[in-house]
This record gives structure tokens, C-alpha cells and sequence, in this order.
């Protein structure tokens, strides 16, 4: 896409920042050079700025005259995106730039893939506060973390000194008008099975393959109460019911989701199956999908499947023993296991983000999610009782604290407050169920009253995201009408 093109939006200068973000690769755990830019910007503005070990990047902008007795501000986003592609799509997230597009409808978006606009609006956003000479402010100290869509590395290596100041906006939701004081902890977990497999005969057996495809998928927090398919779990229940009604099919291939805070929109799996069964296995697949579909005909309307004969065999498959481990472990996508009273705002669930065989072993990523103690504890036992069960292994466990909601924050109400002045509108107060790095500052200062804003963003963590144009110039001028007023 031309560079021009997105500089007509407005801000100009919101829009050239986020230009620039899009040109530079930056998923999680590689952030080394959207981290340079970060430098090199600062240096241009002539801003005191660093880089710590972990990779984290603090600019200094000091206050403007007479505001320097006013609460210190830290603007905070996260540098890393997560990267998901269309499955027909070449495209290397680690080499490669997104392709922004303006739609006739008001909105960026990206060309096949996700477009970083979590949390490249919010850097951007930030970028922009920092160029502008004309807007009156107190300190700002700009943070911007690493790898929080993955594990929280750059919250979690902060010190206290990092978050001194009084006050702080993260820029990170997804609502316009919303204000979060509030989200979900989170516990990443890496599973690794570890099957039985045997060679396929060379005669009596035939293989067919299951494939999803065009699900919603989605945010494994924002979305995960929405009755979308989860296309790893959908898959693996397609083959559990088949076992069920008697047909001993085995696992030959399973490729599920790229990533654990995603809802994988996609999926298939080889099964072998002794030859004189294959064709009533798949009649029986296609009740079971057209069954599937009704269900989810209201919330997942356009997820397809395909059920296709293979004329050449795998060269090996599990074990049946191994298959039922296999579907024991589907069970790790618990979705929502808990509710608020209003049974609709979701407290604890858990996402299989990634159910891939290679190599002769199966590799589960899960983010499981929580907003109480008892929540953490409940869910992370049952994962551990559902691995135990399939005889699998976790490999790698970390996790983060939630964020405590604090009713009685000024800044809350000074958001509120100007957010009404702006646009006329009365703001919403919200607890989240996605992951924020604001817990975890508030565990270094008690103290700080924090709130996290954002654009209108749909679709994250999929290839169906995009921005509104108009919420971002609104999100915007929003932060600099509080910077004002603080």
C-alpha cells in the first residue's frame, strides 16, 4: 500500500507512525527492531530515552511550563502484535511487513493477515503525544513492553522504579467510550504428548482427511464467551464422536491455531480407518457436521468443513490407546467454566490456541484466564488433572496477576468527564476478560491509578481485524484533552 494513502487519514501524524510500524516486523519475541525505531524517534524529538535488558523502551517528555507540579502521567502500549495468517497465504511474520487497506467503509485493515493495530494504534497514539509541541501536559513517561501478547515478559521484568508516577493510560482496549479498570490474570501452559504409533498397512485401510475452514476465530479473551468454533476442538470432537459410534479411527496428521491467545478459525486432520468402513465413517462425519453447524448456525455462520478421501495412505498413524489419549486432552479447550451472576461476562476459561502433531509428537498451547484466586486455582487444576488423564507432559507454565478494578479512581472520572465534553456521550465503565499489563504495575505501585482506553478494534488476534478510522482521531484527542486537565 502506498504510504500516502494512510497519511490522508486523520491525525496525519497517529496515521504516519502507524505507517511506519506497519513496515517494521513485530510479533512477539521480536521486537528488536520496532524497539530501534522507537530510539531512533525519540532521538529525533530530542527525548531522553533508553532500553533496558529485557528490551522494554522508556521515553522521557518533560512537563510543559507551569504543569510540573501536576500528577505524572505513563503512557504505556506493547510493542509485539500476534501474527496470524490466512491458511492459503505465504507469508514469513518474521521477514515480512503487513499490507494495511482503507475499506470503503471506514475502517484499516490488513491484506490476509492480522494487522497490528493491537497495539500499533497504540504506539502510534503515543508516538504522536510525544511530537506534539502545541499540547500542555504534565511529565509523560512512555513505556512501551515486550512480548505481552505471549507471556508478559517485558510487565513482568519492570521495577518499581519503571512505574514512578502517579498516573497512568494504557492504551490498549478495544472499545471507544469504554474505560477499563479492571482484567483477567493469565497462565500459559506447553503440553507435549508423546504417542504410541505404528506403521500403516500397506493394504485393508484407507485414509480421509477432515478440514475447517473460515471460522471466526478470534480473541481467546473478548471473544471466548461468542459460541465460536474452536476449529482444533471442533476437529477432535468430529473424531471422538466417530470412535464413539464405533468406527476405530486413528490419528495420522492434526494441525490446529498458530498461537495460544487466539480462537483457531482453521483445522484438519488425516485419519486412517480399516477400508470397509470409510465409506459409512464419512456419511456418519457429515451428520455429525451438519449437526455441528446448526448449532453454531447463529454464531459461527460461515465455518465450512470438508470430508475428502485420500488416495495415498500416511506412512504411519497412533495407536488406538494413543488416539483416545489424543481425545482425552481435547478437554483442554474448556472455553468458559465460569460466569458473573449476569451469566453473560465470562470470570474464568481457557483457550487451546494450538493442537498440532509434528514430529511424532503432539503440542498443545493453551492461555487459560481468571479473575479471582479461587478462578487461577480452579482452572489450573483442571488442567493438570485433564494432562494427567491423557498422559501428557507440561513443558513450560508462567503466568500474570489480574488487575483489581478500583471504583473510586480519579482518573476514571476525569476520563469520564472528558470524554463527555468531546463527543457528548457518557463513557462505560468495564472489567475485561482479556489481559492487561496494568495488574502487574499496580503490584509494583499500590499507589498508581491507572486506566486503560483504546479505538473501536474488532477482530483481533485473527485475520478479520481492522481499526476504525474515526474512533482512533476520537481516542486521540481524548488522551490529550485528560493530558490537559490532569
Amino acid at each position: 500500500m502506498e504510504k500516502s494513502l494512510l497519511e490522508t487519514l486523520s491525525p496525519t501524524a497517529v496515521w504516519t507512525y502507524f505507517n511506519q510500524i506497519c513496515q517494521i516486523p513485530h510479533t512477539s519475541g521480536h521486537e528488536q527492531n520496532i524497539g530501534q525505531f522507537l530510539l531512533d524517534t525519540a532521538e529525533k524529538l530530542g527525548l531522553e530515552a533508553t532500553r533496558n535488558e529485557s528490551g522494554n523502551v522508556h521515553i522521557i517528555k518533560p512537563a510543559s511550563s507551569g504543569m510540573e507540579n501536576r500528577p505524572s502521567v505513563l503512557l504505556q502500549a506493547h510493542m509485539d502484535m500476534v501474527g496470524v495468517k490466512d491458511t492459503e497465504k505465504e507469508f514469513d511474520f518474521q521477514k515480512e511487513c503487513v499490507t494495511p487497506l482503507i475499506t470503503d467503509d471506514g475502517f484499516v485493515t490488513a491484506d490476509g493477515t492480522t494487522l497490528g493495530a493491537d497495539n500499533g494504534i497504540g504506539m502510534a497514539i503515543i508516538l504522536a503525544i510525544l511530537n506534539d509541541a502545541s499540547l500542555r501536559h504534565p511529565r509523560i513517561k512512555a513505556l512501551f513492553t515486550v512480548s505481552e501478547e505471549t507471556n508478559m515478559k517485558g510487565a513482568v521484568a519492570l521495577t518499581a522504579e519503571d512505574i514512578d508516577c502517579d498516573t497512568a493510560i494504557n492504551i490498549d482496549s478495544e472499545d471507544i467510550g469504554e474505560i477499563c479498570i479492571g482484567c483477567a490474570g493469565g497462565s500459559s501452559y506447553n503440553i507435549v504428548y508423546e504417542p504410541d504409533i505404528k506403521a500403516v498397512p500397506d493394504t485393508g485401510f484407507r485414509a480421509l482427511e477432515i478440514r475447517m475452514s473460515n471460522g471466526l476465530g478470534g480473541h481467546s479473551g473478548i471473544d471466548i464467551h461468542k459460541k465460536r468454533l474452536n476449529g482444533g476442538g471442533a476437529v477432535l470432537s468430529l473424531i471422538s464422536s466417530l470412535r464413539d459410534e464405533g468406527f476405530k479411527v486413528c490419528i495420522s496428521d492434526f494441525k490446529a491455531g498458530t498461537v495460544r491467545n487466539s480462537i483457531p478459525s482453521e483445522a484438519s486432520a488425516v485419519l486412517c480407518i480399516p477400508e470397509h468402513l470409510i465409506g459409512k465413517s464419512i456419511n456418519s462425519l457429515q451428520d455429525m457436521i451438519n449437526r455441528l453447524q446448526t448449532k453454531f448456525s447463529e454464531t459461527d455462520s460461515n465455518a465450512s468443513f470438508e470430508v475428502t478421501r485420500l488416495d495415498t495412505l500416511p506412512t504411519f498413524m497412533l495407536t488406538d490407546e494413543a488416539t483416545d489419549d489424543v481425545l482425552k486432552l481435547k478437554a483442554l479447550n474448556t472455553k468458559v467454566t465460569e460466569y458473573l451472576d449476569d451469566g453473560v461476562t465470562p470470570l474464568t476459561s481457557c483457550n487451546m490456541g494450538v493442537a498440532r502433531l509434528e514430529n511424532n509428537l503432539f503440542h498443545f498451547e493453551l492461555l487459560a484466564r481468571y479473575a479471582t484466586t479461587e478462578g487461577k486455582a480452579g482452572i489450573e487444576k483442571k488442567i493438570n488433572d485433564i494432562v494427567a488423564s491423557g498422559r501428557a507432559k507440561i513443558t513450560h507454565y508462567d503466568c500474570y496477576t489480574f488487575w483489581q478494578p478500583d471504583f473510586d479512581s480519579r482518573l476514571l472520572k476525569l476520563a469520564s468527564e472528558e470524554y463527555r465534553k468531546l463527543t457528548g456521550l457518557d463513557s462505560v465503565t468495564t472489567v475485561i476478560h482479556a489481559g492487561l499489563e496494568c495488574g502487574l504495575f499496580k503490584t509494583l505501585n499500590p499507589k498508581l491509578d491507572v486506566i486503560s482506553i483504546g479505538p473501536d478494534i474488532y477482530g483481533a488476534h485473527s485475520t478479520k481485524e481492522r481499526v476504525r478510522i474515526s474512533s482512533v482521531d476520537t481516542c486521540y484527542r481524548w488522551i490529550q484533552h485528560i493530558l490537559e486537565s490532569i
